[in-house]
């Protein structure tokens, strides 16, 4: 309860320090005639007329005792007793509003009692029992003697504080409760038969797994739960049924339950059940979520969101959403032919809650859409409006620039292709947790927002309605193309950045005092006046080359290959360097970094310590000039499924080829007849007889060629003289 100070005694007394017989007072300690056999805290000091008051800590509380100061002090000093600093229960050092109602209640309840004693504390503690101070308090309220001796002692006790008069008091507050030992069911009698019985540890146990298999993801109900375990272990008897009864039923065992009183209830598990998570039905119910899914839709948020953020350009948000309108192709000037949902980027900045960047696509989300959100957020806008063929003053949306620090989500970063941006631009990429959409509130909110303008105009927008979404009455219903959901939200931009009045505001005091309207444009424009220096500025070619994905290739005597990609190149610059050149046999093939576009496979480009160099599709990879690396994967795919049929043909006549020559060799051994090893000059005249053979072949062959040409000189002179 207490733990000893160790300091000089007598400069560490104070009131509410307690006191003790120290370990070295084997017969006892005897102050003032009072025995010193419990720990004492000590309430009131009057040195002018040398008193010391201390109440009792260990047995039920009495009224606090007087020692004489001095004498209490040489005792000190002769370490006879020890002071202890007190470890208050948290209810105690609370503040009275942090209790709970009842708890306020008692304890402003009892403290009216003892109000008049506490006035005057001093005459109280020094006056004794004639003086009828508690008389009169007992009177005037109309308690009992005990209850104001109790409701005194226990102010004392807890340090003069109102808020211990919230806990037990008198021969409760040193009572250890004993086990209950249950005979009977608790609660209150059945109605009609007699139902559940006295838990006892089977019972607990059968409800433990109950608990395990309610607390699986997706798991049955509490009810459900509560079937199951009656079935497998609250039974009489089980008969095995025969095989028609079992067809017919579709169960093994005929059970028989134990009588009613023979098993728990139902509440009395839902009771249990309930206590094992402190009574918490969302906390009882967390452990039956994905993890993912309750910091998303139920956990707490903590509000800092945007702590620390004082300046445009300090923190971009970055985040995507499967758009729910529903598009059809540009291509198709029917407008039937359906493309399903775009995905939405929105760059927005923390500060000022404006947007900077936009980008859609049908590509599902990925490093290479994000990072082409990035470039949009930060390039010439007017060039881009041009480049998308559409008439907007770029007035209405300058360019946002590069910010210090992105906030994006980890699946689309956390990889080696964006080692880009992360090492070679001055840039901080931070992560956002799984499932917390307050680490972005800004850019998460715009969604949602921007969704309500297409609500009640557009059928293409999907609902939530599950009928709707059965029979596709979006898709059904599809008319915008990509290029004029583009415009919708471009118009949107303008609005949101100059006209749009922010509901939460968070306009600090210098905004207010400056009259600046809670508008993202125009908080970006103050933030920019006054607090400027977090934009990056970037050439529009050296940020898209930056933001382009990683790589590495390895060098080889016959050129460059990029792995991960099964792709090989030939660069100029590592032949003439000789970098491609073998100079020891295990020698290991050096690596470079390299840079590419996912959308073109022809073109790679080489980090060196010169810059970047260019390498070129080599002629073995020919047939996927043009085509993305996504195509080339799936090219591979195809043509491997199209040479294993092959493979499989080719396998056919192989067989056939290797038992041709099998026999063939067969046979000359048979024909073989066995005689002695010829000299080397032998077998030389012998394979001038097998040249000879030759020789009369080609000379057959040539004397044949000349006759045939003969006789078509011959047919066309003949032809010739008749005419």
């Amino acid at each position: 309860m207490s733990t000893q100070l160790d300091l000089k005694p007598s400069t560490e007394l104070r009131i509410n320090t307690a006191f003790g017989p120290s370990d070295d007072a084997v017969d006892g300690v005897m102050i003032c005639e009072h025995p010193i056999d419990e720990d004492y805290l000590i309430v009131y000091v009057d040195i002018a007329i040398n008193a010391l008051f201390a109440i009792n800590l260990s047995s039920t509380a009495k009224l606090p005792l007087k020692f004489e100061y001095d004498i209490f002090l040489s005792h000190l000093e002769a370490e006879d007793i020890w002071l202890f600093d007190m470890s208050w229960p948290a209810h105690i050092l609370q503040d009275f509003d942090s209790l709970s109602i009842a708890q306020q209640k008692k304890a402003q309840e009892r403290y009216d009692v003892i109000e008049p004693l506490l006035c005057d504390l001093d005459s109280v503690l020094r006056n004794d029992y004639g003086q009828q101070c508690f008389q009169q308090v007992i009177e005037t309220s109309g308690r009992s003697k005990q209850y104001v001796y109790d409701c005194f002692n226990a102010f004392l006790r807890a340090g003069r504080r109102k808020t211990g008069l919230c806990l037990p008091i008198g021969k409760n507050a040193n009572h250890s409760a004993k086990a209950r030992q249950l005979r009977v069911k608790p609660g209150r009698p059945n109605s009609g038969i007699a139902r559940g019985k006295v838990l006892d540890e089977f019972d607990i146990s059968n409800f433990e797994k109950g608990k395990r298999l309610y607390a699986k993801r997706n798991g049955p109900t509490i009810k459900k739960v509560f079937k199951d375990i009656t079935r497998k272990h609250y039974y009489a008897s089980r008969v095995l049924h025969d095989f028609k009864m079992s067809q017919e039923t579709k169960r093994r065992f005929k059970v028989k339950l134990l009588p009613a009183d023979q098993r728990p209830t139902y509440n009395q598990f839902y009771y249990w059940l309930a206590k094992q998570y402190d009574g918490n039905i969302p906390k009882r119910n967390k452990s039956r979520q994905n993890v993912i899914e309750n910091r998303k839709d139920n956990a707490g948020r903590t509000g800092d969101a945007r702590q620390n953020v004082i300046a445009p350009g300090q923190v971009f948000e970055i985040d995507e959403t499967p758009f729910p309108e529903e598009l059809v192709s540009v291509f198709d000037p029917t407008r039937s032919t359906k493309i399903g949902k775009a995905t939405l980027y929105f760059v927005i900045d923390t500060f000022s809650s404006r947007i900077v960047g936009l980008y859609i696509t049908t590509q599902n989300p990925s490093y290479n859409t994000v990072r082409q959100a990035i470039f949009n957020s930060a390039r010439d806008r007017q060039g881009w409006f041009d480049e998308l063929g559409m008439h907007f003053d770029a007035e209405h949306w300058p360019t946002g620039g590069v910010a210090t620090t992105y906030l994006v989500d980890k699946a689309e970063f956390h990889n080696r292709i964006s080692e880009g941006p992360i090492a070679d631009l001055p840039i901080t990429v931070k992560f956002t947790r799984s499932g917390r959409g307050d680490d972005k509130p800004n850019v998460e909110q715009l969604f949602h927002v921007f969704q309500t303008f297409f609500e009640g105009v557009s059928k293409a927008h999907q609902t939530k309605s599950q009928q709707d979404i059965a029979r596709q009455v979006a898709r059904r219903n599809a008319a915008l193309t990509l290029h004029e959901l583009y415009q919708i939200a471009i118009v949107y931009v303008f609005y949101h950045n100059n006209n749009r009045l922010l509901k939460n505001d968070r306009r600090e005091r210098e905004m207010l005092r400056d009259q600046v309207p809670a508008i993202p444009e125009k908080l970006w424009g103050w933030g920019s006046m006054h607090r400027p220096g977090y934009l990056l500025n970037l050439p529009d070619e050296e940020l898209y080359l930056k933001l382009l994905p990683k790589g590495e290739v390895t060098v080889h005597r016959e050129g460059l290959y990029l792995k991960d990609k099964g792709l090989w190149y030939n660069c100029e610059w590592t032949h003439e360097t000789g970098l491609q050149e073998r100079k020891l046999p295990n020698q290991r093939c050096p690596v470079l970094p390299c840079r590419y576009n996912p959308e073109l496979v022809d073109i790679i480009q080489i980090s060196t310590a010169d810059g970047l160099k260019i390498a070129t599709l080599d002629n073995r990879g020919i047939r996927f000039a043009g085509l993305s690396f996504a195509q080339v994967e799936l090219q591979k795919q195809s043509e491997k499924t199209e040479n294993e049929r092959v493979i499989e043909a080719e396998l056919e006549y192989q067989l056939g080829v290797d038992l041709f020559i099998e026999k063939t060799v067969n046979h000359a051994k048979a024909q073989k007849v066995v005689g002695s090893m010829p000299s080397l000059s032998t077998i030389k005249d012998n394979r001038k007889v097998e040249a000879i053979a030759n020789r009369v072949s080609d000379m057959n062959l040539y004397l044949q060629a000349l006759q045939t040409q003969s006789l078509a000189i011959d047919a066309e002179h003949i032809e010739e003289s008749g005419q």
